[in-house]
């Protein structure tokens, strides 16, 4: 999982659900704290990985307090702790779900009413059923129907990239890429973003990769990513699909010592990414593609 930080407003226009007052069958949902987030906190690895979508361990701690995510969501707890914070939950089943569960739950109207034939003709996807499409993404393929998204082990994703995944399907009349390179702060109403675009992004995967270009390449090329020629001073440059018709090109310029000069990766995008998915929905994308190349 990657080092990806979700806003609030992400969840709130990606699933209409008010992050702070979550609602469920019309009635106001509240919270009940399993242990205090500093007691949580001692049960965790304290590695601030970010693999559980979390910028720190203290943070995931105050989330799960709040039943925000599940104990399962940290991939490096000890078995030991996972099992500690189920006794203390009393094995209660009756939450109505993480955020992200529930920002699910609430697209499923809008994916219910897609026409999947063209949706696969606008998006790239392959048509399996009337009801069924394969689609690529992040170099992967998933099954995915008006129910619920499959991976290629046959295991739903987290609930914040089924959320991407249809997001992207439920975007009206997409257009082909247009073969034309833009950054991030070139996507209208991109500036408030701008600052996550280049600590989340840009900056994880240069700072992962200095001084190791030939492990970027090899890295790359492990995930799908195809060598471009694009004329410039980098020392990398490799074309992605994150969706068929989703484009990006990774640009890596190598740190120089000599001169101070820092390693930095420029990550380019689509003309026409704006129609691709929301300000929102596309840091958070490329969060999780930094968290993955990197990891």
């Amino acid at each position: 999982m990657s080092n990806i930080r979700h806003s609030s407003a992400w969840l709130i226009r990606a699933g209409s659900v008010n992050a702070l007052h979550l609602t469920a069958r019309g009635k106001s949902v509240k919270f009940i704290p399993m242990k205090k987030a500093v007691e949580i906190y001692k049960l965790l690895p304290k590695t601030n990985c970010g693999r559980c979508g979390t910028a720190s361990c203290f943070g995931f701690a105050a989330k799960l307090a709040t039943r925000q995510v599940t104990a399962d969501e940290c991939p490096l707890m000890t078995d030991d702790a996972r099992e500690a914070l189920r006794e203390e939950d009393g094995g209660r089943h009756d939450s109505p779900g993480t955020v992200y569960e529930q920002a699910l739950q609430s697209l499923k109207p809008k994916v219910a009413a897609l026409d999947f034939a063209r949706v696969a003709q606008s998006s790239g996807a392959i048509l399996r059923r009337p009801d069924c499409l394969e689609l690529t993404f992040l170099n992967e393929p998933h099954t995915v129907t008006r129910d619920c998204i499959l991976d290629s082990a046959g295991r739903e994703p987290l609930p914040f990239l089924s959320i991407l995944i249809y997001n992207h399907l439920c975007m009206p009349d997409p257009p082909a890429p247009s073969g034309e390179w833009i950054t991030f702060s070139s996507v209208p109403a991109s500036h408030a973003k701008d600052k996550a675009w280049a600590g989340h992004v840009e900056e994880v995967i240069a700072k992962h990769f200095a001084g190791n270009v030939d492990g970027l390449r090899k890295a790359c090329e492990k995930f799908g990513g195809r060598l471009a020629d694009i004329k410039g001073s980098h020392d990398a440059a490799y074309e992605f699909r994150f969706f068929p018709r989703y484009p990006v090109l990774l640009l890596f310029y190598d740190a120089v010592q000599d001169e101070n000069f820092p390693a930095q990766v420029k990550l380019l995008l689509d003309r026409n990414v704006d129609r691709y998915l929301d300000i929102e929905s596309i840091v958070v994308l490329g969060e999780e593609f930094a968290g993955r190349l990197t990891g």
